[in-house]
């Protein structure tokens, strides 16, 4: 796509130069109904959702049209690859027109700092944007106003800066140099003989940690020999999911999947593992991987071991990488007790939110209506005109679609798994014309994840997206129930907990049969009671829904602003070398909501294909 745009503007040099030069510095977002890979969709706060990559390829086009090697793009040369034909000719040189003119307000100029763009916007400013916090926001303090950032201490720039070989880094420390990969590490092929060693995981969230860390223990292989082997200070990469940033530093000897990439660094001197960590892990090395990475559709991307060592990175003093890894490591511990925080009133609220919708469905809105015991243990009494009855004679549990990776595609209808159920707005989608009409999911069904993590992606659903889609595995569709389709969901999230304590799995992730859930006894109201109940735990629970709304988005805004801080830091838009680092404390352990902050992981949602709902 680079080199695409590289033609279109030497065929277009005039008119299309001047538009790109008209956009200045603002953000370039190609904004798309489907496309969350090129571009961006518009979410239901009205921000923008996407990778954009074809957003930041026209900004770091503009950027060069800036720069003084801007008559440069005049000719494009042919790519180096094998047949590369047009009409069964070979393509050759791509040249501007002599008479083509320079594009307005096209002048040389140096590039300068732009201001960050607001907080609600995402990650993702232009590949030259410097800093992408702006000075002045980054102490975090737990009384500030929610989802701000206020300063006791304005970090610096550093003095001197001079412009990278390579338009990802922008301009770096004049003191800075920059290696490419394959200078500072190299692949490593080693195999495991027993397959002992410890499990490995690679997280787009958490990076290389022991799998027995996690919460996701079954359905394990049958033997690990032959996987590879990674020890201390070793990068892993998850091939598959480098665009998501599914790499990371290994603390342990371990070993992880035959089809990642595992390097090791020539010399631990030229640089801190930490640092490391941080720096591979930033957004714009984020958007690096994507460009890097070969495959047909966003999903099957893969980075393979000569693109990422062909990555130039920025090479400060090893005592300024200390630096900023104590610096960001203190800047953590208060980000995390912040969120930690927030976490624990968002618990509080659903708490609350639980106790008025248990009290509803099991006791009515008549207080002095007359009860009758049920012997069931978690409803001992309900309305003496009430029924209790089994799921299974209330609602058919249609099991999800098991679609293959080869059924995934970038465009046609989406696929719902359990992220999408959280709000996740990375979809997959399928062209298939032969799927049951009956498990597109219409805006208003009810769905229940029978896997995933206990609290979070486990339980009923209700499908709030304004678009059909398909379900996937994993997850039941409700069908055919005569219930008032807003209280049968209240009922569910009722017994959600009795639910989770009958469900088998470890701590964390559970699952539940079919069965099982079918034989559950719940209790259900007169159709008259029902729709009222409904409105009344709306009308209760709206101020709390609020609420933790709010709390959401703050904790949102937070990742983003660490997510910034460490891209800033790590590569040089930040002079931390003479700030004042408070000491360490102790990082609070992740609790059990932390821990489960994940789901699904990329490497280990494959495990759960051998999850039967039916067993």
């Amino acid at each position: 796509m680079r080199w695409c745009l590289r033609v279109k503007l030497a065929q277009n040099w005039r008119e299309f130069g001047r538009l790109l030069l008209a956009t200045e510095d603002r953000p370039v977002v190609e904004q798309s109904r489907k496309d969350v890979f090129w571009g961006a969709k518009i979410a239901e706060d009205g921000s923008l959702v996407g990778m954009n990559v074809l957003g930041r390829l026209l900004m770091e086009l503009r950027e060069q049209l800036k720069g003084d090697g801007s008559e440069n793009l005049r000719a494009v040369e042919p790519l180096a690859i094998p047949e590369f034909l047009l009409l069964q000719q070979p393509i050759g040189t791509i040249c501007a027109t002599d008479s083509a003119s320079r594009p307005a307000e096209a002048e040389a100029r140096p590039l300068r700092p732009v201001a960050a763009p607001p907080p609600r916007e995402l990650p993702q400013p232009s590949l030259f944007d410097k800093p992408m916090i702006a000075r002045g926001q980054l102490d975090i303090q737990q009384n500030n106003r929610p989802g701000e950032a206020q300063s006791k201490t304005d970090l610096p720039t550093y003095p001197e800066y001079k412009s990278a070989r390579v338009h990802w880094l922008g301009e770096i420390p004049s003191h800075w140099q920059e290696k490419r990969g394959k200078y500072i590490f190299r692949e490593i092929d080693e195999r495991s003989v027993t397959g002992e060693e410890e499990l490995l995981s690679v997280s787009h969230t958490t990076g290389v940690t022991p799998r027995s860390q996690k919460n996701v223990t079954m359905f394990k292989a049958e033997s690990y020999v032959g996987h590879k082997v990674a020890r201390p200070n070793d990068v892993v990469i998850n091939t598959m999911w480098a665009w998501m940033s599914a790499l990371g530093v290994s603390k342990n000897v371990g070993i992880v999947s035959p089809a990642y990439g595992v390097y090791r660094p020539f010399n631990q001197q030229d640089f801190l593992p930490e640092y490391v960590d941080y720096l591979l892990r930033t957004p714009l090395l984020k958007w690096e991987y994507i460009c890097r990475s070969t495959g047909i559709r966003s999903s099957r991307l893969r980075l393979y071991p000569d693109k990422f060592l062909g990555i130039a990175f920025p090479s400060p003093p090893l005592g300024e990488q200390g630096r900023m890894v104590a610096f960001l490591r203190a800047k953590e511990v208060q980000v995390r007790r912040l969120i930690r925080n927030k976490r624990r009133l968002i618990g509080l609220l659903n708490e609350q939110k639980q106790a008025i919708i248990n009290q509803a469905v099991t006791r009515g809105l008549n207080p002095n209506a007359p009860m009758k015991p049920t012997g069931i243990e978690w409803m001992l009494e309900i309305p003496a005109h009430w029924e209790a009855k089994r799921l299974k004679y209330l609602t058919k549990f249609l099991n999800g679609i098991a679609f293959k990776p080869s059924d995934w595609k970038d465009t046609g209808v989406p696929i719902i798994r359990i992220e999408n159920l959280n709000g996740g707005e990375n979809f997959n989608y399928t062209e298939r014309t032969d799927l049951p009409e009956r498990m597109l999911i219409q805006p208003g069904d009810l769905v229940f994840a029978w896997s995933g993590n206990r609290g979070t992606s486990f339980g009923s659903f209700e499908w709030t997206r304004d678009f059909p889609a398909y379900l996937n595995q994993h997850i039941f569709k409700l069908d055919g129930y005569d219930l008032h389709r807003k209280y049968f969901f209240y009922l569910l999230r009722a017994v959600t907990k009795h639910v989770e304590d009958n469900a088998h799995g470890i701590i964390g992730l559970v699952h539940i049969t079919k069965p099982a859930l079918g034989a559950i006894f719940v209790p259900v109201a007169t159709p008259q009671e029902q729709a009222a109940i409904a409105d009344k735990i709306d009308e209760e629970a709206a101020e709390l829904n609020q609420a933790i709304g709010k709390i959401v988005s703050e904790i949102r805004l937070i990742s983003e602003y660490r997510e910034r801080l460490i891209a800033d830091v790590v590569t040089g838009k930040l002079d931390v070398r003479h700030i004042e680092i408070p000491a360490p404390a102790d990082e609070p352990a992740l609790d059990e909501e932390e821990a489960l902050e994940e789901g699904l992981e990329t490497d280990d949602a494959a495990v759960m294909e051998g999850a039967d709902a039916n067993e």
